[in-house]
């Protein structure tokens, strides 16, 4: 956080300046800031970034400075919670400076904040490499023209503390893969000293040793859960460990904060064995605990401890078995990413949800335009009532039966072209847009948009349908319902039987509208919570009964629990007042089968009371 300058009589004010002196020179690919987040505020406000600024560096082969980032004309856009990538810098570099001008903010004086910085170094294979600014101790000197200290929560160290309330580097599919957990609740206690050997396989240049946290059990909010507060590292070319380089760690336990990773660099340091020593462990119910995510160690950002060997001493015999968990590669049922690809992800997200924006707002004309056609389906149908109501003669009546046919095909023609048109569009954008984003809440935020849209869409096809229909069968009504299935289960094995003896009776408008809300609440259960990859539509005549059955592969869920979310109050009585009755099969993990059974005589009168529900 910079001072806060007041500025000069005439409005000036020097800019700011953050130098970063590399000991020796070296290859930078590209550059990352983190916006700095307000801690007043909620998580996920970007603070103070600067409006405006410049990043230059001094080229090594040419001894002069060259601007790679200008944005020295005009504001830098507000990068929100995710920080800002510059790629294709490329230079061999001795030093960066990033100049920022003092900008008078709203409150009449001039600051900004930044989270972290980032230097990823340019590897010869052209990816991007390590965080060169995690070196710091031992490879850069940072300065700063000023700074406003207040720890914990302002330092210039927090530039390169690898702390930027992004979480941790992880992949958004879920993969069958345990953190290390060891409580000893049953069996022998852990040691005092828990020791960890890691066989590399060969020889390798070792640039930095990452220890991640371990999820917590049962969902808890406790982000070190069983991390260990003491933790010393040494480096060998040979197993009995007779030459030895040790890495110097301290204050882990104050360094482990919510969603960062412990680090420990190797400065290069070529060894094949990696022996580390723990203690300082939590305890519950008066029994330690020990919790690892993964052992990581990699050298620009290429991992060398994938599936190596590992032994352990001080922990209990049973729990050895665990030790493969520690080089998986993966932590908290996650892939762990290279930095600077995951930086550069969280990146692409800031346009994504621009993006989302603006299809969220074409939902909200998409609705309001379906309000207003609602509005104007009750004056026309007022009008024609009114019509009917005056009308006596044979000719008006025909007049106004011609009159209806054209207002009926107007009504389907203005819902199908402008309603139904920009439903689709707004689900196609959505799966699209799904497909691109890597993180999981913003999939399940447009799997959830698409899907509102398919069934809004479904719903439109069904009125359309009302109004072009002067007499409704059921043999039709049941081929519709079907159709609904197949839009709104979108990527969902359907699997349908329908009844060749289907009874041809016309079906009263309120009976058709209750068995459609009934069809329309299980379908969607389907759809958003069971999870299901097959859904079984069955429709038959039985004991003079009409009985529509629909089963899921899905989750299951526990009634009792449940009912409110899965609607299934309302279920009952759309089926009560259509004088049949509702059967419910579920458990948690063997899926869902409702079964509705209507008598037939019930097709030939009307519900004899009007639906309650919120529906």
């Amino acid at each position: 956080h910079s001072l806060f300058e007041d500025p000069d009589p005439d409005g000036s004010l020097p800019p700011h300046q953050i130098d970063i002196k590399l000991s020796r020179p070296a290859w930078i690919g590209s550059i990352a800031l983190a916006p700095a987040f307000n801690p007043k505020e909620s998580e996920g406000v970007a603070y103070a970034f600067p409006k405006r600024f410049k990043i230059e560096v001094l080229n090594a082969e040419t001894g002069e400075f060259e601007t790679v980032v200008d944005w020295m004309e005009e504001n830098f856009p507000d990068p929100g919670p995710y920080p800002v990538f510059f790629a294709e810098i490329n230079r061999f570099v001795k030093k960066v400076r990033i100049t920022v001008p003092q900008v008078v903010r709203e409150s009449g004086v001039a600051y900004y904040a930044l989270g972290e910085i980032y230097l990823f170094h340019q590897p010869p294979d052209g990816q991007i490499g390590d965080n060169m600014v995690a070196w710091k101790s031992s490879f850069m000197e940072i300065a700063v023209s000023d700074s406003f200290t207040m720890p914990p929560l302002w330092n210039i160290q927090y530039l390169y503390d690898g702390v930027a309330g992004f979480g941790f580097p992880l992949s958004d599919e879920t993969v069958a893969s345990e953190d290390l957990m060891i409580t000893s609740e049953d069996g022998s206690p852990i040691s005092d000293k828990v020791q960890f050997t890691l066989d590399l396989g060969r020889r390798v240049q070792i640039g930095r040793i990452d220890f991640w946290p371990a999820a917590a059990p049962y969902l808890l909010a406790l982000p070190s859960f069983g991390f260990p507060q003491e933790i010393s590292v040494e480096l060998s070319s040979d197993p009995d460990f007779k030459t030895v380089k040790v890495l110097g760690t301290k204050n882990v336990g104050r360094r482990m904060c919510r969603g960062n990773l412990f680090s420990v660099i190797g400065e290069a340091y070529a060894a094949q064995y990696i022996r580390i020593t723990m203690g300082g462990f939590s305890e519950y119910k008066g029994k330690r605990i020990l919790g690892l995510g993964e052992i990581s160690v990699s050298q620009n950002e290429k991992v060398w401890s994938i599936d190596c060997k590992v032994t352990a001493q001080g922990i209990p015999m049973e729990d050895l078995d665990q030790l493969p968990r520690l080089v998986d590669g993966c932590s908290r049922q996650r892939r762990i990413l290279p930095q600077g690809e995951w930086i550069k992800g969280l990146a692409l997200r800031r346009p994504l949800d621009r993006r989302l924006a603006v299809v969220e707002r074409e939902l909200e004309l998409a609705q309001a335009a379906w309000r207003r056609i609602k509005q104007r389906s009750g004056i026309w149908a007022g009008s024609i009532v009114f019509m009917g109501l005056v009308g006596g003669l044979v000719v008006q009546q025909r007049m106004r039966k011609r009159g209806m046919k054209k207002l009926k095909w107007r009504i389907a023609r203005d819902l199908h072209d402008d309603v139904g048109s920009n439903l689709g569009s707004i689900s196609l954008v959505a799966e699209r847009l799904e497909n691109d984003v890597p993180d999981a809440g913003v999939k399940e935020d447009l799997s959830e948009l698409s899907l509102l849209a398919r069934e809004a869409s479904a719903s439109l096809r069904d009125v359309v349908w009302v109004i072009d229909q002067g007499v409704i069968r059921l043999p039709e009504l049941i081929q519709k319902l079907v159709e609904r299935a197949e839009r709104v289960l979108h990527g969902v094995e359907l699997s349908v039987e329908i009844p060749p003896d289907c009874p041809d009776t016309v079906v009263p408008l309120t009976f058709k509208r209750h068995l459609i809300m009934f069809f329309k609440e299980a379908v969607h259960n389907c759809a958003r919570h069971a999870n299901a990859s097959q859904v079984q539509i069955a429709v038959s005549i039985e004991e003079k009964q009409l009985r529509v059955r629909i089963a899921d592969n899905g989750c299951g869920f526990d009634p009792p629990e449940s009912s409110g979310g899965w609607g299934l109050n309302s279920m009952k009585e759309r089926a009560q007042e259509l004088g049949g009755e509702m059967e419910l099969k579920t458990r948690r993990g063997e899926g869902t089968t409702v079964v509705l059974k209507i008598p037939l005589e019930a097709l030939s009168r009307e519900p004899n009371r009007a639906y309650k529900s919120s529906n």
